[in-house]
């Protein structure tokens, strides 16, 4: 139950972040970068990472009231603001049933969702789901966590090898494009793991000849991790 102090509290920061939206963010939010604006108001990333600097984290309590304004902006900021190890696997399914839009649905697996206890597990439970965005939150967590400073094992991201591949067909842009997301995070992040996320990209060609997000996927992939300039950073990590 949210307090009347910490409905005040949240209050305070929605009227903030309405301070800070526009009508030209707004727009380009919708035409330059698809993000679905049904209930946003405006307002940038950049501005809510501002506004969250130098208060207490995390605050479960404020995340949750903001969570629940429905805001988009506000979402986002609860990302930023909830406690991991106080998010629920309920809680986490209600969250992510109520994604609606790439942007707040990776901001989300970035900020909280990767950082949960055993989150592996949970992007794999994710990408079982047949909902887009969910699907994609759970693709989105295996990006967060092949980041190059992750310390996500080789032996684990390998294991999630099958499910890229056995999702690379979905024909949701919204999923087909976490999923090549994750297969070229992986092939990133260290010189061992590159010839595996190649072999998966071939397999997929192999798998799905006929399949057009599935030969994008798998095509797009391996043109990135081809290019000269990534073997060079790949081959600079551990």
């Amino acid at each position: 139950m949210i307090t009347p102090i910490t409905r005040s509290r949240a209050e305070e920061m929605l009227a903030r972040i309405k301070r800070f939206a526009t009508e030209a963010t707004k727009k380009q939010m919708q035409e330059k970068f698809g993000i679905c604006t049904d209930k946003a108001v405006g307002t940038t990333v950049t501005t809510l990472r501002a506004l969250v600097k130098g208060l207490p984290r995390p605050d479960q309590d404020l995340a949750e009231a903001l969570w629940q304004s429905g805001i988009h902006e506000a979402r986002i900021m609860a990302s930023m603001l909830a406690d991991p190890a106080q998010m629920t696997r309920e809680k986490l399914d209600n969250w992510a049933s109520e994604l609606n839009s790439w942007d707040i649905c990776d901001l989300c697996c970035g900020n909280l969702f990767s950082k949960v206890k055993n989150p592996l597990k949970l992007a794999e439970r994710w990408i079982k789901k047949e909902d887009e965005f969910v699907r994609r939150a759970g693709f989105a967590i295996i990006c967060s966590l092949s980041a190059p400073r992750a310390k996500t094992t080789d032996e684990d991201l390998i294991k999630l090898l099958p499910l890229i591949k056995n999702h690379s067909c979905d024909p949701r842009p919204m999923v087909h494009k976490a999923v090549n997301w994750a297969l070229r995070n992986i092939g990133k992040k260290n010189p061992r793991l590159t010839p595996r996320a190649v072999a998966c990209a071939n397999e997929i060609l192999d798998l799905y000849p006929d399949n057009r997000s599935a030969r994008w996927v798998a095509h797009n992939a391996l043109w990135e991790l081809n290019l000269p300039k990534t073997k060079v950073m790949v081959a600079k990590r551990k």
